[in-house]
């Protein structure tokens, strides 16, 4: 379709999502680079993701000697990597966080200008305890007893990542000349006063009483969080009740713009509308409906399955729902991803075209979408 000949382009790195691996699927769990010129943006890192990210972007350089073909260098693909960005802090967002920032380092982030590593703050308290669980908080510590929370944002969350794997962050180093991790990483968190703050009108929501979708995801304008001479970056809250904060990001470049959903459910109180739209492209996540209604029949509250399920009713969009989102975006191009289950039928997947009026794309592991003209 020219996509790979347009300057600015989206490449879809891991299609599924779900803090599971779902039979019969290969998808990498959700990821996706925005590609502007010779610069390249990630968003989320989900498990999987890595690996598909070498696939997009690292051929390699190979010459034959003696009638032996042999790459004589290690890799340098992520060079031109400028920043990061999570839409929340979910495993399947995140899981291949901490490969990223080892294995990455020496792949060439942060050789040309510090990574931008851009997502949430601590939320502040524990989510409100529907499942009855009564076993372990696990509490991430730190060396200032302050900060010692359940519910550490990106900044702590680097750190420990960083410590966790300190030996072999080490030996790297000391034994391969790999670089710096701390010093080629700028970490921000969306929120924090000092990088990030909140719009001057946004109130925090109160943590001393149990929150609402109206508390967690309150209609709000869109807001900047990053800009470079390629691209601007606009974020506003979305409705994954009862995670917290999570968000949804506008990239606007010379081309195009490029708006990713981040996990929601229908209902943003307006939100994903004011950030969307207008957008040539809108990659949101989708759950397939038929599914919902197969595994979770005569699910009422009271019941094992109920937290899950209003989780998946509430915090989700599904096929029945994405098309009347986009239309109301009023997008040109409407991508899935983020698919639960992975394993959903393409012709259930179409079903999302119903209330739609542009472009229904089925995201792919690897597939690319061209923003604008293709060069030439």
């Amino acid at each position: 379709d020219g996509a790979a000949a347009c300057n600015t382009r989206l490449v879809l790195l891991g299609t599924t999502g779900g803090m599971t691996w779902w039979p019969g699927s290969n998808r990498a769990s959700t990821s996706q680079a925005l590609v502007v010129g010779d610069a390249t943006y990630v968003i989320d890192l989900g498990f999987g993701a890595c690996a598909r990210l070498a696939q997009a972007f690292n051929p390699g350089r190979f010459v034959t000697i003696n009638g032996q073909k042999t790459q004589l260098e290690l890799t340098s693909f992520l060079t031109e990597v400028r920043a990061v960005f999570f839409t929340h802090l979910h495993m399947d967002h995140l899981g291949d966080y901490p490969t990223f920032l080892e294995i990455g380092a020496r792949a060439g982030y942060g050789s040309k200008r510090p990574l931008c590593i851009i997502g949430p703050g601590d939320r502040g308290r524990l989510d409100d305890n529907r499942s009855g669980y009564a076993g372990t908080v696990i509490q991430a510590q730190s060396a200032d007893p302050s900060r010692a929370t359940p519910t550490p944002g990106t900044r702590l969350m680097t750190e420990l990542i960083l410590q966790a794997f300190a030996q072999t962050f080490n030996d790297c180093a000391q034994d391969e000349g790999y670089p710096d991790i701390p010093k080629i990483i700028d970490v921000r968190e969306i929120g924090d006063p000092q990088t990030l703050p909140w719009p001057a009108s946004f109130a925090l929501p109160d943590p001393s009483r149990p929150w609402t979708p109206a508390d967690t995801c309150p209609a709000m304008e869109p807001f900047e969080i990053y800009q470079d001479d390629r691209v601007r970056v606009t974020a506003i809250l979305v409705d994954h009740y009862e995670v917290y904060p999570a968000f949804a990001f506008r990239f606007d470049t010379e081309d195009g713009s490029v708006v990713i959903s981040g996990d929601t459910g229908p209902d943003t109180r307006g939100n994903l509308q004011r950030l969307a739209k207008g957008a040539d492209v809108l990659v949101h996540e989708v759950i397939d409906d038929f599914w919902i209604k197969a595994t979770f029949k005569d699910v009422k509250e009271g019941h094992p399955a109920w937290p899950l399920f209003h989780h998946v009713i509430t915090a989700h969009t599904s096929t029945a729902d994405v098309g009347s989102v986009a239309e109301q975006c009023g997008v040109k191009t409407l991508v899935l991803s983020h698919i639960a289950p992975g394993n959903t039928p393409n012709a259930r997947l179409r079903l999302a075209q119903r209330n739609f009026s542009g472009k229904l794309v089925i995201g792919e592991d690897l597939l690319q979408v061209g923003v604008g003209r293709p060069r030439g």
